[in-house]
């Protein structure tokens, strides 16, 4: 096997929206049965073979990290939470669609994950 390739994706929201159980059903494939809190950081890995079988294939070593926290924290947690942020590869925010605060709040999340005082330029897909 040829060396694998790692990418790191950060799994960012607001307390209680899920970002746990989507970090378990995207690596375990499987329904995270009693999610608990997420204190400082959780990473869970997956090993994704793209374009399997093909002479284009290459094998990726993604880690999932599950950020805790909340967007409103005080500055001393926000600036401990930066050390999660460095040489990232992508983001996925999560949010509730039942708490329209969690959605409001996920231009905050991607504001202090890229470390920018105006939004990023990119794609936001959401279901809600």
């Amino acid at each position: 096997m040829a060396a694998l390739d790692r990418v790191k994706v950060l799994v960012l929201g607001d307390s209680g929206v899920g970002k746990s159980s989507l970090v378990h059903l995207l690596c375990q494939n499987q329904v995270l049965g009693n999610p608990s809190w997420t204190v400082g950081c959780s990473v869970d890995v997956r090993i994704h073979d793209y374009k399997e079988g093909t002479p284009e294939e290459k094998v990726y070593y993604i880690e999932l990290w599950d950020v805790g926290g909340s967007v409103g924290s005080a500055t001393s947690v926000k600036s401990t939470r930066a050390v999660f942020y460095n040489l990232l590869n992508g983001i996925i925010l999560v949010h509730d669609l039942t708490n329209k605060k969690s959605s409001q709040n996920l231009y905050r999340w991607s504001l202090e994950a890229l470390n920018r005082d105006v939004a990023p330029t990119g794609v936001l897909v959401t279901n809600g």
